[in-house]
């Protein structure tokens, strides 16, 4: 059979294929064709992905599938398959049909029974009232939930064919909770205070003295204090509330308890900071015990968090452990570690009448801090998401592991190797030239292990799933991208200053250090914050960001300082040079300016979210009910009509969370769908109680 006589050709989508032609879907089955991305590939490009050998024969078993009364010509198919209607076009015809390209947005819109469809697979509270404007494959893609039977189930809850499942009590409870809302924005506020803006008050300072050690150690300890717990900490228990529940299609474990870890670690990180700024100017037993307080409070707030995302994780029964997990966990386990050990070490410190932490205990700490907390957190996640977000190969689960166990032991290896050999250097130089050894192994293993995931998340690969035509937000991309590349940046300074250090016995300079440590907490991390807050924040909300005009801005002048930082700060420290003392100590301000657009744009998304902001703003009053009338506003304007809608079985009215959440996405005609009602009788009950309202 000819291409050309093909009443089915390779470039027809396979979804409308199966529409159109039922009896194909047994020949896809044995060729082993599967509906990936929802059935909207072409057949090509599904066979390819299916890994099909030979796809003439498939077209050949596919055409001849079809009886000689169905046939038409290829072109009628094709204009025909274009009329398939999205949701928003199929409002009040005889067939609704959900395909994958379809938004979260437009489904939940016009069909709000679909509510409890999305709740049941764990997705009701991502993106607001009404969810994101992302394709319904897409977003399942993202929230590991299979998109072709969520896409089924939604199609025969709308057309009729399967009765919507109820929205549990529990669900909508903790629906638009929005706990991870706080946390973020209490990040951006301590950055642009006790965070990055007083570091870049204190680098102004260092660069007009012409030295790094112009500013006592306590300050520059606070300041990193607050940069890893309040900013990078904060942001990260909040993206973890946020993205766990959705990881694992299920409800996070207790929002009381999350935002109970909230006010414990905000309190602590306020008061260390505070009290041990205050520290070399007063000796006050007082301070120490407010100090200790804070270190404890900060202690509480892991534990308190780590119980409500382990708590969240095991209540999916998962089976086995996915490659991403393994990083997320590892990352998790390290944020007991370090505070613990922080506060152990503050603990000697005020005991033994010191302002600032032993010095040769600050370099591990960081380490920990830096590579065994955050960059595993950000390791697991990128594990998990970027690979959907790309239509990439999943990352070589094996790879994952070993990567994930190499990297952990040159974390616990570095830590441990580093204090140890400034230790024995005076006393064995046996065992410090096996520790120094070790350090040198520790950086090695690290580099190669970085390298390695980076290969593994397939990159530079071509894509596996095509996206064209699903609306999906990409300005995330440019961030990650440049993240990507810092890293790298990072990963070779800190190879090339431990090659140094274990062959000279000579620590690399402070300002080389300072650079490298910069590199990876501006140019990594704070790069992979500002791109994943500006991809979850919007998608949480349900709306667009703010201005991707301010992210392009926020993007420049963060690359801008961060390049500043690391290539000034050691020229002016080697080299004495009055510009570069200049440049290294405005660095730190172009940086809080790239904060501080960074954090207007998400408060501003934030805003444009909030729960009821349409619905709350100025109403006509509601003097006659019709099939269109809201039902929230009414019960709002005229109480009396939520006794109507009880007694026609709205029970769940009843409830005021239920109430104030549901009630705002639907009309009166849309309830009757929900909840089979005569439309006419209700219309007329509820206008005859606005009546009796009136007397």
């Amino acid at each position: 059979m000819s291409q050309e006589k093909y009443r089915i050709t390779k470039d027809m989508i396979v979804n409308e294929v199966i529409n159109k032609y039922p009896q194909t879907d047994v020949v896809l089955t044995r060729y082993g064709v599967d509906l990936c991305c929802g059935g909207v590939q072409s057949i090509e490009k599904t066979a390819i992905a299916c890994n099909v050998k030979n796809i003439d024969e498939l077209m050949d078993a596919l055409n001849k599938a079809i009886p000689e009364e169905t046939g038409m010509v290829e072109e009628e198919v094709k204009d025909e398959s274009k009329e398939i209607p999205s949701v928003a076009e199929s409002e009040g015809s005889e067939l609704k049909e959900i395909t994958g390209k379809t938004t979260v947005k437009e489904i939940i819109k016009n069909y709000p029974q679909t509510k409890g469809v999305f709740s049941k697979y764990g997705l009701l509270e991502c993106g607001g009232e009404y969810g994101p404007e992302e394709a319904v494959y897409f977003f399942a893609r993202v929230h590991n939930v299979d998109g072709d039977s969520l896409i089924k189930e939604l199609n025969d809850v709308v057309q009729g064919k399967a009765e919507a499942p109820e929205v549990s009590e529990d669900d909508t409870a903790t629906a638009y909770e929005n706990i991870h809302e706080k946390f973020m924005k209490t990040a951006i506020v301590i950055a642009l205070s006790t965070g990055c803006v007083y570091g870049a008050i204190l680098l102004f300072y260092m660069g007009l003295q012409h030295s790094l050690y112009s500013v006592s150690r306590v300050l520059i300890e606070t300041h990193g204090h607050t940069q890893i717990f309040g900013w990078c900490g904060l942001f990260i228990m909040g993206v973890s509330y946020f993205v766990l529940p959705r990881f694992y299609a299920t409800r996070l474990y207790s929002g009381k308890l999350a935002n109970l870890s909230f006010v414990f670690m905000v309190s602590g990180i306020l008061l260390v900071f505070l009290f041990r700024s205050l520290l070399p100017f007063s000796d006050s037993s007082f301070f120490k015990t407010l100090i200790i307080s804070g270190c404890l409070l900060e202690v509480a707030a892991v534990l308190i968090f780590l119980v409500v995302v382990f708590k969240t994780i095991l209540s999916a029964e998962k089976q086995e452990l996915e490659p991403y997990e393994g990083f997320i966990i590892s990352g998790y386990l390290w944020f007991l570690v370090q505070i613990v050990a922080l506060t152990g070490i503050t603990v000697y410190m005020i005991n033994t009448g010191k302002t600032s932490m032993p010095h040769v205990l600050v370099g591990p700490l960081r380490h920990i801090q830096i590579m065994g907390f955050i960059t595993f957190v950000i390791f697991g996640v990128l594990t998990r998401t970027l690979p959907v977000f790309l239509g990439l190969k999943a990352p070589n689960p094996k790879i994952n592991l070993l990567i994930m166990l190499i990297l952990n032991f040159s974390v616990l290896l570095r830590a441990a190797s580093e204090p140890l050999k400034a230790y024995f250097i005076d006393i064995n130089l046996t065992t410090y030239y096996a520790l120094n050894t070790l350090f040198f192994t520790s950086g090695c293993l690290e580099f190669i292990s970085v390298l390695l995931f980076l290969y593994n998340l397939n990159l530079l690969k071509k894509p596996e799933i095509d996206y064209s035509g699903m609306e999906i937000e990409k300005g995330y991309e440019r961030f990650v991208w440049a993240a990507f590349m810092w890293l790298i940046v990072a990963e070779i300074a800190m190879l090339i200053f431990t090659f140094y250090e274990a062959s000279t016995g000579t620590p690399a300079s402070h300002a080389l250090i300072g650079a490298y440590r910069h590199a990876v907490t501006v140019g990594f991390i704070t790069m992979m914050i500002f791109g994943y807050a500006s991809r979850i924040v919007p998608i949480s909300q349900g709306v667009k960001l703010h201005s991707y005009s301010l992210l392009t801005k926020t993007f420049i002048l963060i690359n801008v300082g961060s390049a500043i930082r690391v290539i000034f700060q050691p020229v002016a420290v080697h080299t004495g040079s009055t510009p570069a003392f200049l440049l290294m100590g405005i660095s730190g301000f172009i940086e809080s300016l790239a904060i501080l657009l960074f954090g207007i744009n998400i408060w501003k998304t934030f805003s444009a979210g909030k729960l009821g902001a349409e619905d709350d703003a100025a109403q006509e009053e509601i003097t006659t009910v019709t099939a269109s009338t809201n039902v929230y506003q009414l019960i709002k304007q005229h109480p009396q009509a939520m006794d109507v809608l009880v007694s026609k079985g709205f029970t769940q009215l009843k409830n005021p969370v239920l109430r104030n959440t549901l009630a705002r996405a639907v009309n009166i005609a849309q309830a009757t769908k929900i909840r089979p009602t005569d439309l006419d009788q209700l219309l007329k009950e509820l206008n005859e109680s606005l009546m009796v309202g009136k007397k």
